[in-house]
């Protein structure tokens, strides 16, 4: 893979040199090499539970969505609307993966890309986190009305299957874009590791 000079090299942990390893100047075969050293050193790495995992990857899916955001839909004229199909189906995809995230955490194993099935699969747990979240949500996407998450939940249904194929279609559902980013955030906020209940 990459080459590097070879010999010694610092192993850090969370910031600071824990150590030092001989590297070969490969980082392919450096890789177990290193790892080695830091087991050696008392740094296991933790695997972690499948659901951070996947709510790893919703978070990719919602920084995509940020970026299409910034650069593409919100520039100044002239705009690419094109970029809206993209930004629509990251964001119903990140949802889902976020659903599906949330449901393992309590317990449960989702499929599908129905996001109101996959809603109405959750665990009451789930839904507890997803209700506890709106607050931290709406500091961050401010809505007009009231936030009705199995509405919007609903509004968003289909669209990871029917807008990545827009092509297919004669019309696309209507989607309000606060809803959007409203959800991307409720969901993230509704898959932290621990969810601060209302008092």
């Amino acid at each position: 893979m990459a080459q590097i000079p070879p010999g010694s090299k610092d192993l850090m942990v969370n910031g600071k040199v824990v150590g030092q390893y001989i590297s070969t100047g490969d980082t392919e075969l450096d890789l177990p090499i290193a790892r080695a050293r830091l087991q050696e050193l008392g740094y296991e790495q933790r695997e972690l539970p499948l659901w951070m995992h996947i709510r790893q990857q919703a978070i990719y899916f919602q920084d995509t969505c940020t970026l299409l955001w910034n650069t593409e839909l919100a520039r100044p004229p002239p705009r690419r609307p094109f970029a809206l199909i993209p930004y629509a189906v990251n964001t119903a995809f990140c949802v889902e993966l976020y659903l599906k995230a949330l449901a393992l955490k309590h317990g449960r194993k989702l499929r599908g890309h129905e996001l109101l099935e996959l809603y109405n699969e959750l665990p009451p747990e789930a839904l507890a986190d997803i209700e506890a979240s709106i607050p931290d949500a709406l500091r961050d996407v401010p809505l007009s009305g009231e936030p009705v998450v199995p509405e919007f939940i609903s509004m968003m249904n289909n669209v990871f299957v029917h807008w990545r194929y827009a092509y297919e279609h004669q019309e696309l559902a209507q989607l309000r874009m606060d809803v959007l980013s409203f959800m991307r955030m409720l969901m993230f906020y509704a898959c932290r590791n621990i969810v601060p209940k209302p008092a």
